[in-house]
């Protein structure tokens, strides 16, 4: 909970903990409370000193590194963090949030290699834990592993019926697959749970566009920006559809839309050079080519290229 939301009951409980505490030092069954009232509440260094405090009086307690393991995942400190979870687990190796915790920690961290063997610890460990299977499926994604991927995402599915990630994640590795009714099936879970989910939308209808079925490519794209605005790989799909049919105006339409909702994103001028150099309109080719390479913060092309593109135009 952030602290400027805090409600005076909370403030006033934190603040009763404080005087308890001061009153009563040698009370550190007090302390604890008090420390862990602190984490809650986002008092975060505060609950750090106590606990660095209390472990020096209780060097194996398990549940005060595993919280100061959290405090320091709160304040950026992933090395301390890691210290104080593989302490905790050493203490008590079989408790699941600690190595869920753990798992999480190198999953954010990017160690792939070490999330796969804490997340399958924490699963050994409880096998009902649907987040421990969602993100160990999440993991073997990253791998390119879709056969333990797909059977640890169906389990979190299984476990958890409304995960609308899970299912989405499913439907994208049933896609790799060649299971592509089973991808739909995933993605309308997804949208039963979360009708707002836009790329849900988006991934069908790049399906749908591969199958040659475009105008339901085409539905799916229009709900897409629909729900998201900002989606430049939604009206970059949809533009080259137009100019497929040869309607160069309706896909400037689109990208030019594209460029209201993101005035930054160079990748949108580049296309629409592309359709001016379609439409042998050479001076506005030119322009967008010019006006891309001033945004190369947000350009997923290289400057060279597009220079040779210009030079190849005048």
């Amino acid at each position: 909970m952030n602290i400027d939301i805090m409600t005076d009951n909370q403030q006033l409980n934190i603040n009763e903990l404080k005087l308890k505490v001061k009153n009563n030092p040698s009370d550190f069954k007090l302390q604890k409370t008090y420390a862990f009232a602190l984490l809650e509440q986002n008092y975060t260094e505060d609950a750090l000193e106590y606990f660095n405090k209390l472990l020096k009086i209780f060097p194996d307690d398990a549940n005060l590194y595993y919280s100061s393991g959290i405090a320091y995942e709160k304040l950026k400190m992933a090395e301390s963090a890691e210290k104080s979870y593989l302490k905790a687990i050493e203490i008590s190796p079989d408790n699941v949030d600690y190595n869920y915790n753990l798992a999480f920690l190198y999953d954010q961290k990017g160690l792939v290699e070490k999330a796969v063997k804490m997340y399958k610890k924490t699963i050994s460990i409880d096998p009902k834990d649907a987040n421990a299977h969602f993100n160990l499926g999440c993991q073997y994604v990253k791998l390119n592993n879709s056969q333990d991927a797909i059977s640890h995402l169906e389990t979190a599915i299984k476990l958890n019926p409304k995960d609308s990630y899970a299912h989405f994640y499913l439907a994208y590795e049933y896609k790799k697959a060649g299971r592509i009714d089973h991808a739909f099936e995933e993605y309308r879970k997804v949208l039963e749970i979360s009708p707002d989910y836009s790329w849900a939308y988006y991934n069908m209808a790049c399906i749908y566009y591969e199958q040659g079925q475009i105008e339901e490519a085409v539905k799916n794209l229009k709900k897409t920006i629909e729900i998201n605005p900002c989606d430049i790989d939604a009206y970059r799909t949809m533009a080259s559809i137009l100019v497929a049919r040869c309607d160069y105006q309706g896909a400037l339409n689109y990208l030019e839309t594209a460029i209201l909702q993101n005035p930054n994103n160079g990748n949108i001028h580049y296309f629409m050079a592309h359709v001016y150099k379609k439409m042998n309109e050479k001076e506005e080719a030119l322009f967008h080519f010019k006006k891309a390479l001033e945004k190369q913060d947000n350009l997923s092309y290289s400057a060279d290229q597009i220079n040779a593109e210009i030079k190849a135009l005048q």
